[in-house]
């Protein structure tokens, strides 16, 4: 399809990117600013674990990009990016298929004064064998899939003879300890509605492989949070290496803890397809930026 150009052109509609987005829309129009993204609604992604939990119901808390961009007065472009050339200001976006493969909308090209790369990052598996089967919360995706899972276990505890089920949570950062206490908070309306022959204890376990949860707040805040956890019957594992993940438990340098379910919440990369794009970037694969935060193109 032809290139169509605008003055600035945002890919990603995450927090950062949605943000400006509505902002220069409003201050320039539809005609010179638009976002990209490959989904239809926005949701909050610090707000995953909530879902993940079954405590925050997606269909009510996301917003829909085409109804933010008419009310913000920006373009939205529907479409997951494919390249990027930041030497000839453009970028392409893979066609949009619909049931059998077919092509819906066919790969389109889109030029720009101003590219604008809020794309995120991932979690870092750090190469750990068995990783894979952890569940990730990246997308919402990822958090639906997860409390699917855990509707079914629960449901299993419910009637075993056990009367317990166990949740493993790799990464002691804010994404770890809130999952923790929204598992904690599921678990607790969910007994409220089985009878008493039906209830049964949830084991939660942090593994953190640095001396301290929540290692880039104060120390004293992470004191106070370790504790509440403890109280609320949280077994928080500092220190702790995962060596190797496996389906029923994780293999860590002080011992197995086992568990369920296994949540990967350790780490930030980025998406190697990043190397792609013509622009430097790190061992992480993070854009290398200057202090304006423009990137460097690549050799």
């Amino acid at each position: 399809m032809t290139d169509q150009p605008f003055k600035v052109l945002v890919v990603g509609g995450g927090a950062g990117g949605l943000e400006l987005a509505c902002k220069l829309g409003r201050q320039w129009g539809p005609d010179r600013v638009a976002l990209v993204d490959a989904n239809l609604f926005h949701i909050w992604k610090p707000s995953l674990h909530e879902v993940a939990a079954g405590t925050l119901d997606i269909h009510q808390e996301g917003l829909s990009y085409p109804i933010l961009a008419r009310s913000n007065h920006f373009s939205f472009l529907l479409g997951e990016l494919d390249s990027f050339d930041p030497v000839a200001k453009r970028l392409s976006l893979k066609p949009i298929l619909g049931e059998a493969g077919k092509v819906l909308v066919p790969e389109r090209g889109v030029t720009f004064s101003w590219g604008v790369l809020a794309i995120g990052s991932g979690s870092n598996l750090f190469g750990t064998p068995g990783a894979d089967q952890a569940h990730l919360l990246e997308r919402t995706e990822d958090a639906e899939a997860f409390h699917t899972r855990l509707l079914a276990a629960f449901m299993k505890a419910s009637f075993s003879t056990e009367k317990s089920m166990s949740v493993a949570i790799v990464g002691g950062g804010a994404t770890g300890v809130e999952l923790s206490a929204e598992l904690i908070e599921a678990h607790r309306e969910l007994l409220g509605s089985l009878g008493s022959e039906q209830r049964f204890r949830l084991d939660i376990a942090i593994v953190e492989a640095a001396p301290r949860i929540l290692g880039g707040l104060p120390e004293k805040i992470s004191d106070q949070a370790t504790v509440a956890l403890e109280r609320k019957g949280v077994r928080v594992h500092t220190g702790a290496k995962v060596v190797a993940v496996h389906a029923d438990r994780l293999e860590t340098s002080q011992g197995d803890i086992p568990a369920d379910l296994i949540v990967w919440a350790a780490g930030v990369k980025a998406a190697p397809t990043n190397a792609g794009y013509g622009l430097e970037i790190n061992r992480t694969n993070q854009f290398v930026v200057n202090e304006r935060l423009e990137t460097v193109v690549g050799e």
